[in-house]
């Protein structure tokens, strides 16, 4: 569901219809079509940030310490549905942008609690590579953006519903989602952090083997009962967060690689590749280089549940760091020294070495922050703590979100290496 509604807009920036219907005409292409400005086109990213911003920082720790896990998700996807189809059928912009703020508000309700919920009912055993399909299943939906907006783009008689119908279609991971969040058992280190260990104990015999839960709950029960002597309620949990050293410690270096994850330049490409490839491909191929950029990042997040408990989480952040560095640096001097920058091997190059950036990402700042966000901190202070860390990403995405396009504007391909210097940057302090 984040994975295709985070590729939405990247989908439907690129067609012709969306930017005729909401530009104002007073920005053109080089062909003389209306589009959205850049300055402008930042906005609707902006929009959905804000939104999530609010709820992940403000409502989801509350929600998920209160009422479980489960509930927020659910009532996030209901916003996810209802502000879906005001964004489908908004009749001008800034209708536009309230639907993707109301979507915002849905997703920021859904992703910090994602994968603590995740986190606590997967064995210890298998939570790095179960925290890897939460990467996976990330890139399977923005694929499915992608085909729709492939299928889409080959239908010109359907004039903005090329576009609509890329954006209604994302109720259909939310609605599915709803259907069975309630089939599945609730956390149990949230019910056992509420007293309700016998229900625990019969949710942990549904997913453990019978002789692995005794012991189980016992752990548990003294890791909470240890923390809670700290820690008495949701609220002095914000309290422990910023003034308990080793926590606040583990805070920021979780902050600062939730914040690079986006800062890296996949937050760019994930939200303007559409933007970047027409400067040289028409929209149709566009379409096609957007679906095979997923279907590799879905190959290479395959990677990461190979790589991500034998290799460890800081090497794997330093590696891909590195890599995504050399990456970008390349892509601008590729594009620099072309001889023509309208040739379509210039743009074949690139496209190639942006795959080669992703293949860098997904299995490293894709995959493993998720991970390493999840696991690192004590389960009295978690929901707050992971909502506080997670919501760097939105704002990561906020400040690139409304700058890139107009850097890319104004540099073309030499924004990446500014990506280049960012990437350098993490590889050293993390």
């Amino acid at each position: 569901m984040y994975g295709y509604d985070a590729s939405t807009f990247n989908t439907v920036n690129g067609f012709d219809s969306w930017n005729t219907f909401f530009g104002d005409g007073s920005c053109k292409t080089t062909k003389n079509v209306t589009q959205v400005c850049p300055a402008v086109i930042g906005n609707v990213n902006t929009g959905y940030t804000v939104g999530a911003i609010f709820t992940g920082f403000f409502v989801a720790p509350f929600l998920a310490d209160i009422w479980g896990r489960r509930l927020p998700m659910a009532i996030g996807c209901l916003f996810v549905i209802g502000f879906t189809f005001m964004q489908t059928f908004a009749p001008d912009y800034n209708t536009h942008i309230v639907g993707r703020f109301g979507i915002g508000l849905g997703q920021g309700l859904m992703l910090p609690v994602g994968p603590i919920f995740l986190g606590e009912l997967a064995p210890k055993e298998i939570r790095g590579t179960m925290m890897s399909l939460w990467q996976l299943f990330y890139s399977v939906g923005a694929l499915l953006s992608y085909v729709v907006g492939l299928i889409t783009t080959n239908e010109p008689w359907l004039g903005n519903w090329q576009w609509r119908w890329v954006i209604l279609c994302q109720v259909l991971a939310p609605i599915i989602f709803l259907v069975c969040i309630f089939f599945c058992p609730e956390s149990p280190r949230w019910m056992i952090l509420k007293g309700r260990n016998d229900e625990a104990r019969k949710i942990l015999h549904l997913i453990r083997a019978d002789e692995d839960v005794e012991a189980e709950i016992a752990e548990m029960i003294e890791v909470i009962e240890r923390d809670r002597a700290t820690n008495p309620g949701t609220f002095a949990a914000y309290k422990i967060i910023f003034t308990k050293w080793n926590i606040a410690k583990r805070l920021l270096m979780v902050m600062l690689i939730n914040f690079g994850q986006q800062a890296t330049g996949q937050n760019s490409l994930n939200n303007y590749s559409s933007q970047i490839y027409k400067k040289i491909f028409d929209q149709n191929a566009v379409s096609i280089i957007n679906v095979c950029n997923s279907v590799f990042g879905i190959l290479f997040t395959l990677n990461s549940t190979i790589f991500v408990d034998r290799i460890g989480r800081i090497k794997l952040f330093i590696i891909g760091a590195i890599g995504m560095a050399l990456c970008s640096a390349l892509a601008a001097i590729v594009y620099d020294t072309a001889s023509d920058p309208k040739a379509y091997s210039l743009g074949v190059g690139l496209a190639v070495i942006l795959f080669l950036f992703i293949f860098f990402y997904k299995p490293t700042w894709g995959a493993t922050t998720w991970i390493y966000t999840g696991e690192v901190f004590p389960i009295v202070v978690r929901a707050q703590a992971v909502g506080i860390a997670s919501q760097t990403q939105n704002i990561a995405s906020l400040i690139l979100g409304q700058l890139f396009p107009i850097m890319f504007n104004a540099w073309s391909f030499n924004v990446f290496f500014f990506f280049t210097a960012i990437n350098i940057l993490l590889a050293i302090v993390i």
